[in-house]
């Protein structure tokens, strides 16, 4: 399945979940290579540190594009990645609805993948690069900021890659309890915290 049809899908989940409505346009957005590595260069997690912490930097860079970039059309994605065919984790769609019954949001961050989404189902992830890299699968130079993070066409990426979206948005962190209200309020507000 193409992974605009797997967006759909998921905007429907989502819908149904009652976290929002969400459509992407089918057009690409193209963003320059020197924005994308002045983003990039923005995040303070180290490159060899951002394996596993997708929470932090994944949405760090995706509050990066929307307020200090003003890259129009993103939306923040959740789900699993396979590569060559095999998840790299046990989430499925039926795990999100859980953690929204249940409010089990925060223990479970680390069972799903998170990225951003931009129109024309481009993905841009700064954390899978590094997860492979830690792994020895991928070879990465840490001095050219272009190799430290993933962008493009969802349908065509590199490394065996495929994107599975689940779930869209940010009122998914609050109905699981991973994030409360005003901790999303602040960490998309027109200050840029540290922590990312």
């Amino acid at each position: 399945m193409s992974y605009l049809k797997e967006f759909k899908a998921a905007a429907s989940r989502t819908k149904k979940m009652n976290l929002g409505e969400f459509t992407i346009a089918e057009t690409p957005f193209p963003i320059d290579q020197t924005i994308l590595n002045a983003v990039e260069e923005t995040g303070h997690i180290p490159f060899a540190e951002r394996a596993g912490k997708a929470m932090s930097v994944n949405f760090g860079m995706f509050h990066m594009l929307i307020k200090k970039f003003h890259i129009p059309g993103g939306i923040i994605t959740l789900g699993n990645v396979s590569v060559n065919g095999e998840m790299r984790l046990p989430v499925t769609p039926t795990h999100f609805k859980k953690m929204v019954e249940n409010k089990t949001g925060e223990e479970e961050m680390g069972s799903y993948h998170l990225w951003t989404t931009l129109p024309g189902g481009i993905i841009i992830d700064h954390v899978m690069p590094s997860a492979l890299h830690g792994e020895g699968l991928i070879d990465v130079n840490e001095a050219v900021p272009a190799e430290r993070f993933l962008y493009g066409q969802a349908d065509e990426l590199p490394y065996g890659l495929t994107y599975h979206p689940m779930v869209l948005g940010l009122e998914f962190f609050i109905a699981s309890e991973t994030i409360d209200r005003e901790a999303i309020e602040y960490l998309m507000g027109e200050k840029f915290p540290k922590q990312y």
